[in-house]
């Protein structure tokens, strides 16, 4: 009997002593506080990962500068290289330019720099906005396979370039070859209505200038003639009505018959945008 007391009353110490280390264990950081103490940092238990280093920036050189453009003026439709002069250019530089298509941009030099461009005939005029991006520099053992950067942006300012119906350059018109000579308004109607349904007439381009007039067809050269060999341009009427056809008169007599492929407009037709742009 006395034997089970002993072990009843060693439990009742285990049990009293735990519950007071758990008051303790909860009420101690509140006494501590109160009296001004600080608790011990209690390091933690498991393994923590380093903090990782910083990433050094890429060494991208100079900024790019582009000191001039040529051509720097060109018309709405006009189609043909840019080139840029200047310094810094990189090899793996890219350009964004807020007008027209670019094709084939290719860094020649740390000077030079050119590329394709094909302006919409129906462009507005504007100034373009031209921006140039240069990518980090690949890896090199110094700064290791890890390292990263940003891309350096650079807008250029130094030089510009711009779309204006005032550039001397040619403008291609959306017009389609129809036939040479003088053919009756009927048969024009005619062979308008074939070339419509061979499909788009996107590629259709008669290039006019203040110093030439030309039109190629599949690599064959239909007109080449200066600027002053056309003596007139003029609509082709049925019935006194316009009918989206027109015609360039040579100082020799030869005609030459086209189709507006863009559509006719009555505010402003083909023929005249024509005629304006062979008198600047």
């Amino acid at each position: 009997m006395s034997s089970g007391l002993r072990i009843l009353g060693s439990s009742f110490r285990w049990g009293v002593l735990l519950t007071v280390m758990a008051v303790l264990a909860t009420q101690a950081p509140a006494a501590m506080a109160q009296f001004g103490l600080k608790l011990p940092k209690v390091p933690k238990i498991g393994k923590q990962d380093p903090k990782p280093p910083a990433q050094a920036k890429q060494p991208q050189g100079p900024a790019p500068e582009v000191t001039s453009i040529t051509p720097s003026l060109v018309p709405p439709g006009w189609e043909g290289d840019v080139v840029f002069a200047g310094k810094n250019f990189a090899q793996n530089m890219k350009l964004r330019l807020g007008c027209g298509n670019v094709k084939d941009f290719r860094v020649e030099s740390a000077e030079r720099a050119t590329f394709h461009l094909k302006i919409q005939p129906t462009a507005e005029e504007t100034t373009c906005i031209i921006v140039l991006e240069v990518p980090p520099a690949p890896p090199t053992a110094e700064t290791g396979p890890a390292v990263q950067g940003t891309p350096m942006v650079v807008q250029v300012t130094g030089a510009s370039f711009a779309i204006s119906e005032s550039s001397a350059l040619a403008k291609a018109y959306k017009a389609c070859f129809l036939a040479e000579g003088d053919v009756p308004p009927m048969e024009l109607m005619m062979k308008l209505s074939e070339s419509m349904q061979k499909g788009s007439q996107d590629e259709c381009k008669l290039l006019v200038s203040s110093d030439s007039v030309k039109y190629a067809d599949k690599a064959k050269t239909i007109l080449d003639q200066p600027a002053s060999a056309v003596k007139t341009v003029e609509p082709i009427l049925m019935m006194g009505n316009p009918i989206g056809v027109f015609r360039i008169v040579l100082t020799n007599g030869k005609m030459y018959n086209f189709m507006a492929s863009g559509g006719h407009n009555s505010d402003d037709p083909l023929e005249e945008q024509i005629k304006r742009k062979l008198k600047k």
